[in-house]
């Protein structure tokens, strides 16, 4: 479970929230929505005990009952998992090593148990074929899965992710969100559109102007909420086929 408090954030005095609460059950599966700059990548990092460069907060964020800000790093790293939304890798790893870095909290595991690890993450994210290349050697889009791939060794009860579907085909965007969607574990994942966002999940936060909503996908995708959080005129139908709500912005 995880639980925030009362947590405001500001950088240089400017608020990018302000004592905003709220409790993730576990194994829930949620969306976190905003216009860009709304704050989305700050709360993200803040649950995985990560402070900002320059930015002052208060409040409490509650992992499991533990301060996550309390707690040692190679500790966080086997509760929780996040996915930045950009990284630039120091070191010209080969895929199957960048994706084994995700164990470093775990200490020296036995190496069949890390190959049995890394070989399920990179089935999982469709990166087997090519686990030898170097990962200076790759595109983006194949970058962003051996990010994800990396998360998935972890085994984390709790994974966030910014914008995990960015630089993906769509066809990957697709099942890759299926894919979290059925995981057994506490998801909060950043994604900017929202009607994909709909497929896949009943569950949302949005932030609106300093403020969080937490609600329901049809509480969400009210004209009025989504035009005041999204600063442009909202108009919500109903998708024929798959009968979730959709927005359309003008």
């Amino acid at each position: 479970m995880i639980e925030v408090k009362n947590l405001s954030a500001a950088y240089d005095g400017i608020p990018v929230f302000e004592n905003i609460s709220f409790t993730l059950a576990d194994n829930s599966f949620t969306a976190l929505c905003g216009k860009n700059g709304s704050g989305k990548s700050t709360l993200l990092s803040l649950i995985a005990g990560i402070v900002p460069a320059g930015l002052k907060y208060s409040g409490e964020i509650l992992l499991d009952g533990k301060n996550v800000f309390a707690m040692k790093r190679d500790e966080a790293a086997k509760n929780i998992s996040l996915l930045l939304q950009s990284e630039t890798p120091a070191w010209n790893l080969s895929v199957r090593q960048f994706t084994e870095t995700g164990l470093y909290a775990f200490g020296r595991l036995p190496q069949s148990e890390c190959d049995k690890a890394v070989n399920e993450a990179l089935e999982k994210t469709g990166i087997a074929d090519f686990a030898d290349k170097k990962i200076f050697n790759i595109s983006g889009g194949e970058f962003q899965k051996c990010r994800l791939a990396r998360c998935f060794v972890q085994k984390t009860p709790s994974m966030l992710f910014d914008e995990p579907a960015e630089k993906l085909d769509l066809p990957f965007q697709l099942k890759f969100l299926e894919q979290i969607s059925r995981l057994e574990k506490t998801i909060l994942f950043s994604i900017h559109d929202l009607n994909t966002a709909a497929f896949f999940t009943d569950d949302f936060l949005l932030l609106s102007n300093g403020s969080l909503i937490q609600g329901k996908r049809d509480d969400i995708f009210e004209p009025g909420l989504l035009s005041k959080a999204f600063d442009s005129q909202a108009a919500v139908f109903e998708h024929p086929v798959k009968k979730v709500p959709q927005v359309l912005f003008s």
